[in-house]
């Protein structure tokens, strides 16, 4: 789940897919994979509970993307494919009989779970008309009128739907039905209910957001102390071992150990060389997305700062007529650094890559070209880069870069994305002093991860930005700060007792839910 910034999500029906063998298995959707959206289920979830709290859009989604997706999709396939043959056969009956039974108890269990009980009547209206031996009595005299069986769920899927845009989806199954197509009919059945499943399921997270919210820490302190007691959670000493040196380290200082996870911790988020105790587990992916983040900032300094020592190199060079009147210009006729930062940045989006180590294209030394060139997503080639900083450049100075020029724009960048450039080290440098200082802090005047204003970054942090010409990179410091902090207070919240018993044991863990 990533999770994970943009709207976040969690994939639904995640459980292994059953194995296409129609005569003796469900569907791919059914009652028990659909049950893991349950609201019951939701608030039991240790994973989803945590990625609530920091993912404020947090919500389902049918897998329709990755290799997940793609298995589901074949399993159905195979399913419905195997359905349609077996029709025809003597156990034809059976198969109608489990299929039309598995949509009853899907849509039963739905009015259920709702807790009203006039819509929980409709659960027991559904069990009376459908009944099972009822409806495999009259399949076998061939009585059972499956299109009415089909009106029956449908007219209760509209009850419970909580949008009005699986109305037309659930008509499309009693057409499929009544046009002779059944297994279309009973597939997109199943479909749709997966579809209300989920919507509702989203809507209880709505519903329920705060209260998982205020509750947050309570609950994965419990879970935490039960998981120890059964020995379901690895790790543990090493996890202690990590704690007990940052003790070590702090010796003497006079820091609370308040202060001591802190800094300590935070040098583990910003040190990606580093793996993570066990116990930061609940956050890896969400660690990790930012350390990307800090080493794209890096990335985008680094480039900005070779970009402005390449465009006065260039700026200097009086012999090229212009062609256009230069852009990124101050109302003095000045050049607008932050401006150009701005373009820089945008070059670089949120969760990128950069690949350094790809070839140069013979096609980016075309000057104010930006030839398209193709990548993996969320990746930034060093093509790309170039040749979008070509065009940038001829955009700035008003005319077109020479070729020499942009061999030399080419060299500036490929020995600012070795770790070695001093450059890029300085780079690194501010921007892990900006986020220590903004971390630290947050940690001293906040004693909550969430709930309050964000605060500033303090004026040294922004206004050694402002001397190292990086400042237009204080508005996502600040907010990874934030993120940082806010991983690292909850964290703390819900483990401290935990760190501070003298011992790893399902005792000590119990101290947690004291």
């Amino acid at each position: 789940m990533a999770a994970a910034a943009t709207s976040a999500s969690v994939q639904a029906m995640g459980t292994a897919i059953p194995a296409p063998t129609p005569l003796s298995t469900l569907p791919p959707v059914n009652r028990y994979t659909l049950r893991e959206l349950k609201i019951q289920n939701i608030l039991q979830n240790p994973r989803l509970r945590h990625e609530v709290l920091f993912e404020p859009k947090l919500e389902f989604r049918p897998n329709s993307s990755g290799q997940l997706a793609e298995a589901k999709q074949r399993a159905a396939q195979q399913y419905w494919s195997a359905v349609e043959q077996n029709l025809h056969g003597e156990s034809g009956a059976t198969t109608i009989t489990m299929l039309v039974i598995e949509l009853r108890e899907i849509v039963a269990e739905m009015a259920e779970d709702t807790g009203k009980p006039e819509l929980a009547q409709h659960a027991t209206d559904l069990r009376e008309r459908l009944d099972d031996a009822r409806v495999q009595q009259q399949l076998l005299r061939n009585t059972f009128d499956v299109g009415a069986a089909i009106s029956v769920l449908g007219d209760t899927m509209l009850v419970l739907a909580p949008a009005e845009r699986h109305s037309a989806a659930i008509a499309r199954i009693g057409v499929c039905v009544a046009c002779g197509r059944m297994v279309r009919g009973l597939r997109l059945a199943f479909d749709v209910l997966e579809g209300i499943k989920i919507d509702i399921a989203n809507s209880s997270i709505d519903m329920y957001r705060e209260y998982m919210r205020a509750t947050a820490v309570a609950f994965e302190r419990s879970h935490f102390a039960l998981a120890v007691r059964r020995g379901a959670v690895a790790g543990l000493a090493a996890s202690r071992e990590w704690w007990q040196r940052a003790l070590a380290d702090a010796r003497g200082s006079g820091a609370s150990a308040d202060a001591v996870f802190f800094e300590a911790a935070r040098e583990l988020v910003l040190d990606d060389g580093v793996p993570l105790p066990a116990l930061f587990r609940m956050d890896d992916v969400r660690i990790a997305a930012m350390r990307r983040e800090a080493e794209r900032l890096s990335v985008a300094g680094t480039v900005f700062l070779s970009f402005m020592q390449f465009l006065q190199a260039a700026a200097r060079n009086q012999s090229q007529t212009k062609l256009q009147t230069p852009e990124f210009r101050t109302a003095i006729g000045r050049v607008d650094h932050g401006l150009l930062a701005a373009e820089c940045l945008s070059m670089l989006p949120e969760a990128c890559t950069v690949r350094w180590t790809e070839p140069l294209r013979a096609n980016v030394a075309t000057p104010g070209v930006s030839a398209a060139v193709p990548g993996v997503p969320g990746e930034v080639t060093l093509s790309r880069l170039v040749a979008d900083l070509l065009c940038l450049a001829c955009r700035a100075l008003g005319r077109t870069v020479l070729p020499a020029e942009a061999a030399i724009l080419e060299r500036t960048l490929l020995r600012a994305a070795r770790y070695e450039c001093p450059l890029r080290e300085v780079v690194e440098e501010r921007v892990n002093a900006a986020l220590r200082l903004h971390t630290n802090s947050l940690a001293d005047t906040r004693t909550k991860a969430h709930g309050t204003e964000c605060d500033s970054m303090p004026q040294g942090a922004m206004d050694a930005l402002q001397r190292a010409q990086l400042h237009f990179l204080q508005p996502a410091l600040s907010a990874l700060s934030m993120r940082i902090h806010a991983v690292l207070a909850h964290h703390w919240l819900v483990y401290k007792l935990f760190y501070a018993s003298p011992k790893v044991s399902a005792e000590a863990a119990s101290v947690v839910i004291s």
